[in-house]
């Protein structure tokens, strides 16, 4: 089964997702402009099509490892995704995803529209395989 890795920001939802040996990460366009009952409507068809039975949740963390008002409001997001059916919700720290994704974008080069619209959906890339490979360690279940 599938992985779907969500990094929810103020105007554009980041998106990631694995193949279905749960092993390879892939970004997504980005969702633009989406309210709670909007992304609870796009998770529930994407995961029904493609096959996803964990929705893992970037959670926005400070440096010292507590939950701001960002974090909160990923929580109040995510609250959406409640109740679908056979799909499990992980909350996953985040913290410097989007700061390693610009980096690594400023990197590979390129047009900074290109680079503002994908930094979303490579933060969730990033969070994604961190998840990925803590799990494979062993480490959670």
């Amino acid at each position: 089964m599938r992985k779907l890795g969500l990094d929810l920001g103020e105007r554009r939802v980041g998106l990631a997702v694995t193949d279905p040996t749960g092993t390879l990460v892939t970004p997504l366009p980005p969702l633009i402009g989406y309210d709670r009952e909007g992304l609870r409507a796009w998770v529930e068809d994407f995961a029904a099509r493609e096959g996803v039975d964990e929705v893992v949740v970037g959670m926005p963390r400070l440096l010292s490892g507590e939950e701001g008002e960002q974090a909160v409001r990923a929580r109040e997001m995510a609250s959406a995704l409640e109740g679908l059916p056979n799909i499990r919700v992980i909350f996953w720290d985040e913290r410097l995803t989007t700061r390693e994704a610009r980096r690594r974008l400023r990197e590979a080069g390129g047009a900074k529209s290109l680079k503002r619209k994908g930094e979303d959906s490579a933060a969730a890339a990033l969070m994604l395989d961190s998840y990925l490979r803590f799990r494979s360690a062993g480490r959670c279940d």
